[in-house]
């Protein structure tokens, strides 16, 4: 083969190479040096194996006795791999609170506040993160680009400090919780996690130190964790400009009971920045190289965040924030940062009492079909073979308009953004379904309803995070 290898010129090569599914170009590209500098050299294999698709989504549950579950198309006979949904191949956790904490990229965060994964579902690789001390005074969030570097960080937000309250004696009810409903309540008031000491108890209203701190604070010691140095180290910002209220205001920012979450708040990671929504109704600008953080007001304050659900992610040109009101009222907005100022500009006004989405709760009543997309509740990926068909995010399930029932009702839940076409991925009455937010067109993937899962009024999705598998990655476990 070494004599034969320059028989063509390179640019014929990188011609044909380039016509070649990903499993071939990478058998091609080890058969000798020559082909490999070639590959190499135009990176041919990166479109394949950088984050380029949406695989799936996976998806918290409130009040559900596992961790979460991945709602995809079945692909056990996937020829690059299979997406173990469950993550079956971690370490087993005694942890009940242990979930997905967050997306990036293709690496998943997993774990909860004493346990820490960074996973890679298309390569089974994982690492655990060393223990942080103080991690529930935190929320963590993944840092990972793998166009730019092949190594990520884990940053650690602080919380809204809490107001301290008396500690409960096991089996004590607070007077005004015994037999009253709980509805509205948020889910501070429900499940306090920082408690005063028992020398404080029943002794009337406990000090708030903190109460008018501004906040954000005007600096913070973040602590990042880095898969270069594999250890935490604080990172110190200073905020560009002023605070949005105070810490006594920012608690007020706390999500209804009623409306099921999302406990967390999403990040984005774009251009070097780490854009985290956080409670107080603003988003934390934090770029990675430091020092200095910028405070973004959300386009909606603290009254209509507890009226509808929000979403922040990243789709086709950017940073995208979107809401419900109304029911049925969609409003996106994007992050305009082009003009030496940081504002948000209203791309997407819909009424989805006037969509196809009637259409597709319609098909699921009639037809009582699962799929084309699953839950991944018993681990499709290790049943019999089915034949593997890419997702097709612009014809697949295409349904027509339909009227919608007089007297028919959803509740509908952000599950995220299509990080690379205008689609938001969307959950009514336990039914997936994509809308592309230009065209209209609205296309059913499947059933979202856990066949264990017992329905109530305290049931639905606490957090989900649309997946885009990535086959580089630089992670010191690995499962065969």
């Amino acid at each position: 083969m070494e004599a034969t290898e320059t028989a063509l010129p390179d640019d014929a090569l990188a011609g044909i190479f380039g016509r070649l599914p990903a499993h071939t170009l990478a058998a091609c590209r080890g058969v000798c040096k020559a082909w490999r500098a070639v590959v190499d050299a135009r990176g041919l294999l990166l479109p394949h194996v950088l984050p380029h698709a949406v695989r799936g989504i996976f998806i918290n549950y409130t009040d559900y006795p596992r961790p979460g579950l991945f709602f995809a198309r079945p692909s056990s006979a996937r020829p690059a791999g299979t997406i173990d949904g469950n993550l079956g191949y971690l370490p087993a956790s005694t942890s009940s609170d242990i979930s997905v904490l967050d997306h990036c990229n293709g690496l998943l965060l997993y774990g909860d506040t004493r346990e820490l994964y960074v996973v890679n579902p298309a390569t089974r690789q994982w690492e655990r993160l060393p223990v942080l001390p103080d991690a529930s005074e935190y929320l963590a969030y993944l840092v990972f680009d793998p166009a730019v570097s092949l190594h990520y960080e884990v940053v650690m937000v602080p919380r809204v400090p809490e107001k301290p309250r008396h500690l409960l004696r096991l089996g004590d009810v607070p007077e005004r919780l015994n037999g009253a409903s709980t509805a509205g309540l948020t889910i501070e008031a429900l499940y306090p996690t920082r408690q005063a000491p028992p020398s404080s108890w029943w002794e009337g209203e406990l000090e708030d130190p903190c109460r008018l701190m501004e906040w954000p604070p005007p600096s913070c010691a973040l602590h990042v964790f880095s898969s270069v140095k594999k250890r935490w180290e604080q990172r110190s910002f200073v905020r560009e400009g002023r605070a949005v209220g105070t810490i006594e205001d920012a608690r007020l920012d706390s999500f209804p009971w009623m409306y099921l979450g999302p406990r967390r708040r999403y990040a984005v990671y774009w251009g070097g920045a780490l854009y985290v929504h956080c409670q107080g109704a603003f988003v934390m600008r934090l770029p990675m190289a430091g020092p200095r953080y910028q405070v973004i007001d959300t386009p909606i304050g603290i009254e209509e965040g507890k009226r509808g659900r929000s979403y922040l992610g990243r789709s086709e040109k950017g940073i995208y924030f979107a809401t419900f009101y109304d029911y049925y009222l969609l409003r996106v907005w994007i992050l305009d940062e082009s003009r030496g100022e940081i504002k948000w500009e209203l791309r997407h006004d819909i009424d989805l009492e006037s969509s196809a989405l009637w259409a597709a709760l319609h098909k699921n009543n009639r037809q009582r079909i699962d799929g084309p997309w699953i839950l991944d509740e018993d681990n499709m990926n290790n049943a019999a073979p089915k034949p593997y068909f890419d997702w097709d995010s612009d014809d697949d399930n295409i349904l027509d308009y339909e009227d919608k029932d007089e007297y028919e009702e959803a509740y509908i839940y952000l599950l995220g953004f299509h990080p690379y076409k205008e689609i938001v991925f969307l959950m009514a009455s336990y039914i997936g379904i994509a809308y592309h937010l230009n065209s209209s067109k609205v296309q059913y993937l499947g059933k979202l309803y856990p066949k264990d899962y017992d329905l109530s009024s305290v049931r639905g999705v606490h957090e989900s995070f649309p997946y885009t598998p990535c086959l580089v990655g630089e992670l010191l476990g690995t499962i065969q």
